[in-house]
């Protein structure tokens, strides 16, 4: 009995952040399209070329911030001698980098 409300439980609150992110990111589109069409057609691509920027910033950013959590994983690995914290720092400062590879090319997206 108390696994099938661990399970009802989980999938609920999954349903839950699903809904919640779902909502989060429909208002982010409708803001961004009421901003787009406050301002003039001139200023709808500065507008864009603005957040474009912004996004690569912050996710060339973050690209970083994970590749420098993955160092340190990897630093401590190797002193414990853990063959299993090595590999997910080393897993950890290759996603860093395929994250900060991506913002780099959201000029080539966003263009």
């Amino acid at each position: 009995m108390k696994k099938q409300n661990e399970k009802i439980n989980g999938r609920s609150i999954g349903l839950f952040l699903n809904k919640k992110a779902t909502a989060v990111a429909l208002c982010l589109g409708c803001v961004m399209c009421m901003s787009a069409t406050a301002f003039a057609a001139g200023n709808v691509d500065a507008l864009w070329n603005t957040i474009a920027n912004l996004i690569q910033t912050w996710v060339t950013r973050l690209g970083g911030v994970v590749m420098l959590i993955g160092g340190v994983m990897f630093g401590l690995g190797w002193k414990s001698d853990d063959a299993e914290q090595k590999s997910r720092g080393v897993s950890t400062i290759i996603a860093g980098a395929i994250v900060a590879a991506v913002a780099a090319l959201t000029g080539q997206f966003f263009a």
